[in-house]
């Protein structure tokens, strides 16, 4: 079992949960997600691959959710340039799911 990468997970999971916290703290599950990402071939528990799945989708789900709180204190676009988020890392583009999301709702 990789412990760390479990560690991880419930980590981002208490906060999916508990989404209602300042962007800062939402930024901060971003790079959670990126660091579970790099570790991703590590995940032996079938359990850990589950909830990670089901965090992704809740992840999905909240994306205007997530992006406004974000946008109360960073520019989500510029934090992703800044940072070199790989474009396989697609919580880092809540932005552009959003946007996504309203083009097909309107």
């Amino acid at each position: 079992m990789d412990t760390r990468s479990h560690e991880l997970i419930e980590y981002l999971s208490e906060g999916i949960n508990s989404p209602d916290v300042s962007g800062f703290e939402l930024l901060e599950l971003l790079d959670i997600r990126s660091r579970i990402a790099s570790r991703e071939l590590l995940l032996t528990e079938a359990a850990d691959k589950v909830l990670l799945e089901d965090l992704d989708r809740k992840f999905m789900g909240m994306a205007d959710f997530l992006l406004s709180r974000i946008s109360e204190v960073a520019d989500l676009s510029e934090v992703r340039r800044q940072s070199h988020s790989l474009p396989s890392h697609w919580w880092w583009y809540l932005d552009e799911i959003a946007r996504g999301k309203q083009e097909i709702a309107g």
